[in-house]
């Protein structure tokens, strides 16, 4: 039987998963050796993601990490995905002892991963570690392309520019991204939560919320973003794209475990990852984006770059 300190600890290395602006949408609850995931409506983001997608997949990579961690700790964990029966949606882990080596390369990456944001230095990644990302993408289901030549990548940034346009000529989601970005220490300390200004490349001081809202709406132009996002684009080694055969829960969680999966492998071998993912959260962008990849019922849903940078400040966590 897992100890109640034991189950705690898995839930904590659960939390360092990543989350659209850090909202950290997640819930957990302990049934002796079963631990559940909840989703947390109350943290959701109904503009830039309306359907709920993203926040699933942030279960699935915290689900990830906690079977990770339970391996590492003696446990093999039994995942059910949205039982009948229960009060509410849910993920159940059935923790059960497990005499197999635990796979401690994973593991020690879990606190040092993180969405790196900053410009990389545009080295190319070995081949055999594209491979090891690539093979690190084991849920049914779900398919991982990664791009690195140069005409790939051009396409692809039109698409990038594109959603980032129709983003920021739309007030609502700069008003759900301003309220989701911490200025200064006060706020950082308050939440425990969201995107640190300085992680998005603001200066690393501490500035009052109304400074720090209207410096973001004079210099985040729909078509200064364009190009910031094309200069970080050329300044990464490849591109990454996470593909959902079907769009619902459970492929939505699945995409985030192989998701993290892919990150961790990433991060023990020194590359870093950030979100792209405008082409993917514009719907009209998605379906170009999706008929030029020649998909069709598949649904494109994560985009990353990858490559080589210096560490970022790291985003905070909220106690359990």
């Amino acid at each position: 039987m897992i100890s109640q300190p034991e189950a705690r600890e898995l839930i904590r290395l659960a939390t360092l998963a990543p989350s659209g602006h850090n909202t950290q949408p997640w819930k957990f609850s302990i049934d002796t050796n079963t631990i559940r995931i909840y989703p947390d409506y109350s943290r959701r983001l109904p503009i830039v993601d309306p359907d709920d997608h993203a926040l699933f997949i942030s279960l699935g990579c915290a689900l990830e990490n906690l079977l990770i961690a339970a391996q590492h700790s003696g446990f093999n964990g039994e995942v059910e995905y949205f039982p009948d029966g229960e009060a509410q949606d849910c993920l159940l882990v059935h923790l059960h002892p497990n005499s197999h080596p635990p796979d401690t390369a994973l593991f020690h990456t879990i606190s040092k991963r993180q969405s790196t944001r900053c410009a990389y230095d545009s080295r190319e990644i070995p081949r055999t570690d594209l491979q090891a990302l690539e093979k690190a993408n084991t849920q049914d289901g779900i398919q991982l392309r990664v791009f690195t030549e140069a005409d790939d990548i051009e396409q692809i940034t039109d698409f990038v520019k594109q959603g980032n346009r129709h983003q920021f000529n739309d007030p609502a989601f700069v008003n759900e991204l301003l309220s989701w970005i911490r200025f200064n220490q006060r706020e950082i300390t308050s939440h425990q939560d969201g995107l640190i200004a300085a992680a998005l490349g603001f200066p690393p001081v501490s500035i009052p919320r109304w400074l720090g809202q209207t410096l973001m709406k004079v210099l985040a132009t729909p078509e200064g973003e364009a190009k910031r996002c094309e200069k970080l684009i050329q300044s990464s080694s490849a591109l990454m794209l996470f593909i959902a055969q079907k769009h619902d829960k459970k492929y939505w969680v699945n995409l985030g475990r192989s998701f993290q999966r892919v990150a961790l492998t990433a991060s023990s071998l020194n590359i870093k990852h950030a979100h792209i993912n405008m082409p993917c959260e514009v719907l009209e962008v998605r379906r170009q984006f999706q008929n030029y990849l020649g998909l069709e019922e598949a649904q494109p849903l994560l985009l990353l770059r990858i490559g080589y940078a210096q560490a970022m400040p790291t985003s905070p966590r909220r106690p359990l």
